[in-house]
């Protein structure tokens, strides 16, 4: 906004004060003898009653809360209004119709006379303005001081609403945009689930930090950092030689070794099990140390020895550890002790 459009405002505003502040001088509008006109063609009186009569003191309602000033200028108005909403409200006013006194200096009678007859022509005031040569000095006004009161504070309240109106808007829009991006964020961290630990940690540190993103560029940037690792790991699998002698280090490679034997198969696993847990628990196995190929014998041996004391002996003390890790990654899922893999595994037909 530019210093102009301030300046604009605050002629508004004291224009539109006015109003107020003139009915709390005047007694609530029914002592003007003291009063000072603002223009040099009518005294105060009559523009406050031509103001709250033709409609302009609700013009500059509208002028006030235009769409260029109420998106920057909530305090402003605020401090302007309040406080005169306050004196107007606890002030004590006379109820009923009354008929106000009004008076002008007949000297200056030319120089009213346009605006007297615009107030008579509009019944503000009693038609007959001159006969002759008897120039009146004294009119009379129909005026409720508490109608009058609550229209001016009706116009007041009317200002501030729509100031907060706007700013409540303002703050569902950011929230809502803040929601969007949170929900793309959610849906990008999904997707890296399965990845190596590091960049796990990257994106819990990325959904922690959320609140603190403010811009979409510096989000994309991110997330183009984390795809280019993704590409460059993809490529380091295409081109990775086995050594028959050492471990597998190449994540893609091991997964890739798994879906050979047919542990990646969706179709022999759990339908209520997504994707992301059963990245969960293969990474939870893969991510141990290497084992030995004599170790690794001995245990295909052992876990297919169906009913032997030592097999049973290391169920007993090893089972609950994986039933617990399993409740954790897929808690809607039961799992009875002594048949858990039949849970997770389709039923083939077999004992688990």
């Amino acid at each position: 906004m530019k210093l102009n459009d301030l300046k604009h405002l605050n002629s508004l505003l004291a224009d539109f004060t006015w109003f107020g502040r003139t009915f709390l001088q005047t007694g609530t509008g029914l002592e003007w003898d003291a009063i000072g006109g603002r223009d040099y063609f009518a005294t105060a009186w009559m523009e406050f009653f031509k103001g709250i009569n033709d409609g302009t003191y609700h013009r500059l309602v509208e002028a006030i809360t235009d769409a260029p000033y109420i998106s920057h200028f909530r305090k402003e108005v605020a401090e302007r209004l309040n406080p005169l909403l306050v004196e107007l409200d606890v002030m004590s006013v006379e109820q009923g119709m009354h008929k106000i006194k009004v008076r002008i200096d007949v000297e200056k009678f030319k120089r009213y006379e346009t605006k007297l007859r615009q107030l008579s022509g509009d019944g503000i005031i009693f038609d007959i303005i001159q006969d002759d040569d008897d120039i009146r000095d004294t009119y009379f006004i129909d005026g409720d001081p508490d109608q009058i009161r609550s229209y001016l504070m009706h116009g007041i309240r009317e200002v501030l609403d729509r100031y907060t109106s706007a700013e409540q808007e303002k703050i569902r829009e950011l929230e809502s945009r803040l929601k969007e991006l949170e929900t793309e964020l959610q849906e990008k961290n999904a997707l890296l689930a399965v990845q190596d630990a590091g960049r796990m940690e990257l994106a819990r540190t990325v959904k922690e930090q959320q609140d603190e993103i403010t811009a979409v560029t510096e989000r994309n940037r991110t997330l183009e950092g984390i795809l280019s690792e993704y590409r460059k790991e993809e490529e380091e699998a295409d081109n990775a030689v086995i050594d028959p002698s050492s471990p597998i280090e190449n994540g893609r490679l091991r997964m890739y070794f798994f879906y050979k034997l047919g542990f990646l198969d969706k179709s022999i696993w759990n339908d209520g099990l997504t994707y992301g847990q059963m990245g969960k628990i293969l990474q939870k196995i893969l991510g141990g140390k290497p084992i030995k190929a004599d170790t690794a014998e001995r245990d295909v041996k052992l876990f297919n020895a169906t009913g032997s004391a030592k097999l049973k002996d290391f169920e007993a003390k090893n089972e609950d550890k994986v039933l617990n890790y399993l409740k954790s990654v897929c808690p809607d899922t039961d799992f009875p002790k002594g048949r858990f893999v039949n849970d997770i595994r389709k039923n083939t037909g077999r004992n688990g």
